[in-house]
């Protein structure tokens, strides 16, 4: 579909919320968002979320003419305030059909939390270029959390079943409708999470040049315009130059449909990157010497290289240079595998370079289920960057790390441990006196204790 250029004020349109409203979300969008929005797209977006109605139905939908009586705006004012919110990541319009008719969807999103929009460096930026250095500075202040010594402290505070009494057979076995809640809301947020690129990332790719380059051998814009996130996610991958891309894609089209065969364009990225980084039979070994830009004094010299690399190169570089350290060779299943993970958005490049090189050095090959194995085991820890992974590595290995191969190397997985070992572990271990009912058996109440542990955990983690 082409930019739009107008608003038929008799086209419909349905409202649909994407997040949940909240007063964070209010105070965020007026002190971060405010400066960088018209007035007219400020308003629409306050306007919008006053008038969602889940309860609606798509049949009753309203049409545009009675937003713009609402917001006293004409159809193009509308339409620049609409564009804005959509470019700044707070609404998402949708087109579709049914038997009443074309009308368009809108998905009200909320406000970045302040953490991640002044991590958004284009948006950041952008609000700094709005405002003077001084209230930029005073709104980074705003947000922040203020930082509390903890240090030589005895915390004193108490534990779930300390307060309040549950039965153990709902501790053990929780009823079917918190269970059923939990999987719809674990779903939801891992379908939100899939392939999810911000749309700070995408603004910083020159899509006007691509869709020049292309449009030499006639593909419609559309298909570039409506395959954005897919495009720069094959782009981030391999690391490929703008010319790559777009020769790509005119070489993957289908030409009955004058469509993007997105199979065909997989199966050319990855010829085209063993085309330009050919495995070599003799690779010198990474020099061990560390940058001076180092992040952390604590890491050894083989650490601090691990993560210069990692920051500095493509999850598919990173790859094929460790497997060559090796005097192996990168596997085509294997690219695809790491190219997965990427497109789930759960970590960035620089962790998921940490999280090849242990997958890599444990396991030799890089299938899925190690790397959902390791994945699932760092989000669980709150892992999220390059560092924090080196570190917990480090404290795992309880010993410098160092780039070893399998040969030399056969410890466990970093950051996986058996079921067996588990239950070994629970079962040395004295249990909490928080079970008091005599007729639960020992397994039981170690489910009961981990399942405090559990909640102990995420409790601490929400005051750090």
């Amino acid at each position: 579909m082409k930019t739009e250029t107008n608003v038929d004020p008799q086209l419909g349109y349905f409202l649909v919320r994407g997040a949940n409203w909240s007063d964070l979300n209010q105070r965020v969008f007026t002190a971060l968002y405010q400066p960088i929005l018209s007035a007219q797209a400020f308003a629409l977006y306050l306007t919008l979320w006053h008038e969602v109605d889940d309860h609606q139905l798509i049949s009753q939908r309203s049409v545009h003419f009675e937003l713009f009586d609402l917001m006293d705006q004409d159809a193009q004012t509308f339409l620049k305030s609409r564009q804005q919110l959509e470019a700044c990541g707070l609404l998402k319009t949708y087109q579709k059909r049914d038997t009443l008719g074309e009308y368009l969807i809108y998905r009200l999103l909320a406000p970045l939390a302040p953490e991640k929009f002044f991590q958004e460096e284009i948006l950041a930026t952008y609000l700094l270029d709005r405002v003077s250095r001084k209230k930029f500075m005073a709104l980074q202040r705003e947000f922040q959390l203020p930082d509390v010594d903890l240090s030589n402290t005895q915390e004193l505070t108490v534990g779930f079943l300390d307060v309040f009494h549950m039965a153990d057979s709902a501790l053990l076995t929780p009823p079917k409708e918190v269970k059923a809640g939990a999987a719809k809301f674990k779903q939801a947020q891992t379908t939100a999470a899939v392939s999810e690129i911000s749309p700070a990332e995408l603004a910083a790719f020159d899509w006007q040049t691509l869709i020049a380059l292309v449009g030499r051998n006639q593909i419609p814009e559309a298909e570039i315009t409506q395959h954005k996130s897919d495009i720069f996610g094959l782009q981030r991958f391999y690391g490929f130059s703008l010319t790559d891309i777009a020769r790509l894609i005119s070489r993957s089209i289908n030409v009955a449909t004058n469509r993007i065969n997105f199979s065909m364009l997989e199966e050319r990225a990855l010829a085209l990157y063993q085309q330009l980084n050919p495995d070599q039979t003799a690779v010198a070994q990474p020099d061990q010497t560390p940058t001076q830009n180092t992040t952390s004094k604590n890491f050894t010299a083989a650490q601090q290289n691990l993560l210069t690399q990692a920051k500095q190169l493509a999850p598919a570089d990173f790859l094929r240079d460790l497997k060559q350290q090796q005097h192996s060779y990168v596997a085509q299943n294997e690219y695809r595998n790491v190219k997965k993970l990427q497109q789930r958005g759960v970590l960035n490049d620089a962790t998921i370079n940490i999280l090849i090189y242990v997958v890599v050095r444990d396991y030799t090959t890089v299938t899925m289920a190690p790397i959902d194995t390791v994945a699932q085991n760092w989000l669980k820890q709150g892992i999220n960057t390059p560092e924090a992974a080196i570190t917990y590595l480090s404290q795992r290995d309880q010993k410098p790390l160092q780039q070893k191969s399998r040969a030399t190397s056969r410890q466990k997985p970093a950051g996986v441990t058996p079921d067996w070992l588990k239950k070994q572990q629970a079962a040395n271990q004295p249990t909490t006196a928080v079970v008091k009912d005599a007729k639960v058996d020992p397994k039981q109440q170690r489910n009961i204790a981990k399942k405090l542990a559990e909640l102990n955990k995420a409790s601490q983690k929400r005051g750090e």
